[in-house]
């Protein structure tokens, strides 16, 4: 097993040679349960003050940059909003790649005020009426009646198996309050899948967020343009708290990965882990 580092900053102080950026995860690394992870905002300041270029990269698609932004000011975090990647701003790169301009698509619970979609150019609709008329589905987070709106979105896809079913959040389940946990839009997209694959219909959730990489190609080519010049995948760090979707995400995009066990992975986790970090750092 790797050597734990009891401090990513002093680590990080003896190879900043290595890396020309690093890359954040949010839940888990920069908070946890609305409250700052010791050293957390610290980190940033100091890469902030030394002129460390780096990112935010997040699976939470139900809260536009904006709302993050001030959620994160609140927490005591200095960001710009360029300096944030959601998995719903990996709408923009299958709007284009798909050319899905103007298509009207069917969302089940939040996607942000600003909406992802409308800001990816897609028209959007809530409205169980109008889901006949759509040409898709994107699965966003919470404050949605499930019932109808899973049982419509059921029947549409048998009736029309060729359209996407788009998932911001791959996750099954994010934290809830006092040790419970919700289900994500990964969770509600995956048992959609298996329900339709029962009735004899295979079709398969078009991911967006971490692992997969429509987030990891948006946010590399948003941290180029930042930067303004070409950044070769390996000298980049990607910080994060999930094997499953930090650390494999960033090590398959090509970046390396520093697994932090401040959030949901535990030391003891480590001998059987199917994903293997370059780095892992106890804390900042």
């Amino acid at each position: 097993m790797l050597p734990i580092e009891p401090s990513f900053l002093t680590w990080f102080g003896r190879h900043r040679a290595d890396f020309d950026a690093l890359v954040f995860d949010i839940d888990g690394v920069l908070m946890t349960s609305g409250r700052p992870i010791p050293g957390s905002v610290e980190v940033l300041q100091r890469l902030r003050a030394e002129g460390v270029p780096f990112s935010l990269l997040t699976n939470d698609g139900s809260h536009s940059i904006p709302q993050k932004v001030a959620f994160l000011e609140r927490l005591g975090f200095a960001l710009h909003p360029e300096e944030i990647t959601s998995c719903s701003d990996g709408l923009v790169e299958i709007v284009r790649e798909q050319q899905r301009a103007g298509q009207l698509m069917f969302i089940l619970g939040d996607l942000g005020v600003p909406c992802y979609a409308e800001q990816a150019g897609l028209r959007t609709t809530r409205d169980l009426r109008l889901l006949p008329e759509c040409d898709g589905v994107i699965v966003g987070e919470a404050h949605y009646d499930w019932e109808p709106a899973i049982n419509g979105v059921l029947n549409h896809l048998l009736r029309h198996p060729n359209h996407p079913l788009l998932v911001p959040n791959p996750d099954e389940y994010y934290p809830g309050p006092d040790g419970t946990i919700i289900i994500a839009a990964g969770g509600v997209a995956r048992f959609i899948a298996k329900t339709l694959e029962v009735y004899g219909i295979k079709l398969e959730p078009n991911y967006l967020g971490k692992p997969y990489q429509p987030i990891f190609n948006h946010q590399h080519a948003e941290l180029e343009k930042r930067l303004g010049r070409s950044l070769p995948r390996r000298r980049i760090l990607m910080l994060g708290d999930s094997l499953a979707s930090d650390i494999r995400g960033a090590k398959e995009f090509g970046y390396r990965a520093g697994l932090l066990l401040t959030g949901i992975t535990r030391e003891q986790h480590l001998p059987s882990a199917p994903v293997r970090p370059d780095h892992i750092f106890r804390g900042f």
